[in-house]
């Protein structure tokens, strides 16, 4: 072999090389390539796996941000009824004190009034009864004669009669 070799002017050195290239090529293929296609595969489902994981976090956080937001919403709609219900209680207390003075200003004028009435009764009950007396008086003295008590209270009654027909 060394002859052929020679007379094709190629380098025994390159031969030896070149065949121990082919059998590292065959032992690589035989022992190292399956581990490193392992490693890989592994690599590779790892990865896989960890964006799998990662989107799936991603869904969750999403869905505990709408389910944060839906919570904040409902308790701002809360917030706003309690507010509209406290409001409305405030305008519905406000009214009924309103009210309530409406009623005691009534009641208060009622009795103001009933009251006026009264002394004006009063008053012309005591005018009536002092017009009476003065009449006693001047009638007494316009006629120098004795009236008798009948005769006097006849008079009385004639003229609280007339006088109670007079405006006041």
């Amino acid at each position: 072999m060394g002859g052929i070799l020679d007379s094709l002017n190629i380098n025994q050195t390159l031969v030896a090389q070149v065949f121990n290239f082919v059998i590292l090529l065959i032992f690589l293929r035989i022992v190292v390539y399956p581990h490193i296609v392992r490693v890989l595969d592994e690599r590779q489902n790892y990865i896989e796996n960890s964006v799998t994981a990662a989107e799936e976090e991603r869904k969750q956080a999403e869905d505990l941000r709408q389910q944060y937001l839906a919570e904040m919403q409902k308790s701002k709609d809360e917030a706003r009824d309690i507010i509209q219900k406290a409001s409305k209680a405030g305008e519905e207390q406000a009214r009924e004190i309103i009210e309530a003075a409406k009623a005691e200003s009534n009641r208060i004028k009622e009795s103001a009034l009933e009251d006026i009435n009264r002394e004006k009764e009063k008053a012309v009950a005591e005018l009536r009864e002092q017009v009476a007396t003065l009449s006693i008086l001047v009638a007494s003295k316009i006629v120098s004669e004795k009236i008798t008590a009948d005769i006097q209270r006849g008079m009385i009654d004639e003229f609280i009669k007339e006088a109670g027909d007079l405006p006041c």
